[in-house]
């Protein structure tokens, strides 16, 4: 199978290792690419840029669009996810078999605490959501075969927001007890490589893990876990949460009933398995 990965950052490092540990061939897109893990056929492009888009492969099995944009502004996101996917289909020698377009949960607006999954409703509150939603929704109108992937919050190794907030013991606001959802990062790539073999894939998977929680929940058991103090709430009146602040808890049931398994199904897995990696290297250094 021949794959490009149309932004091949972090996560698409981890799927591109995945497809080439099965003997896949794969073509890595992005302006910097001497980042790209070896054995990924190096595409120097910037999406942006329609002169850089030249000597793109044939052939191709599958195609999957992951950029990340350069600053977290809504020019920026429509930049790289609606005009850059633009850029990419046209300057393509011919469509990919299947196209696989990374999304987000954030197209989900729901804040109140509700389960969401691949029927509810798409209402994203924010400018990133919304963009995203132009992109599923321009990627659609090509014709083309289009699988898409909304991911929740991506962690691992390389991400410790929430590690450094346990570490810090700073006082949390009362949004962190709405419910968050997350996935790990091996998870999402793995769930990528899932998705682009599955021989007859649904148009729409939520990728996360199964346990939407709170946030101030997580940062508490890290620092258990680190022998630190729980942080302490901003606000004396952190219970009385509307229920305009509640979060929502993303569904991975259509995912896990595909035949996928997840390596790392809840925070504690995850995090756990990242403290264990860190304390090994602090007693090996």
């Amino acid at each position: 199978m021949r794959v490009l990965i149309a932004g091949c950052g972090d996560v698409g490092s981890v799927l591109a290792q995945r497809l080439l540990q099965s003997d896949h061939t794969v073509f890595g897109l992005k302006r910097n690419t001497s980042t790209l893990p070896d054995g990924v056929e190096a595409i120097a492009s910037d999406l942006t840029q329609v002169s850089t888009l030249t000597n793109l492969p044939d052939n191709l099995d599958r195609l999957v669009y992951m950029p990340t944009p350069s600053q977290r502004t809504e020019e920026s996101y429509s930049d790289i996810f609606v005009q850059g996917w633009q850029n990419l289909w046209n300057a393509l020698p011919r469509p990919p078999t299947r196209s696989l377009l990374v999304s987000s949960t954030a197209v989900y607006g729901q804040s109140d605490g509700s389960w969401v999954d691949e029927n509810t409703i798409a209402l994203p509150a924010r400018f990133n959501g919304r963009v995203l939603l132009k992109m599923e929704q321009l990627a659609r109108a090509s014709g083309s075969r289009i699988v898409v992937a909304r991911l929740s919050g991506i962690y691992g190794p390389a991400r410790r927001r929430l590690i450094r907030l346990a570490t810090k013991g700073e006082p949390l606001t009362s949004a962190s007890k709405a419910f968050s959802n997350r996935i790990h990062i091996e998870d999402a790539g793995a769930a990528l490589a899932h998705l682009l073999v599955m021989k007859q894939p649904k148009e729409l998977y939520l990728v996360s893990d199964d346990c939407p929680v709170a946030k101030y929940e997580v940062v508490a058991w890290l620092a258990q876990k680190m022998g630190r103090s729980p942080p302490q709430m901003l606000s004396a009146n952190t219970s009385d949460m509307t229920d305009s602040g509640m979060g929502k808890k993303v569904s991975n049931k259509r995912l896990r009933d595909s035949g996928f398994v997840l390596e790392f199904p809840d925070y504690r897995v995850g995090y756990g398995s990242i403290l264990q990696q860190r304390n090994q290297n602090e007693l090996s250094g």
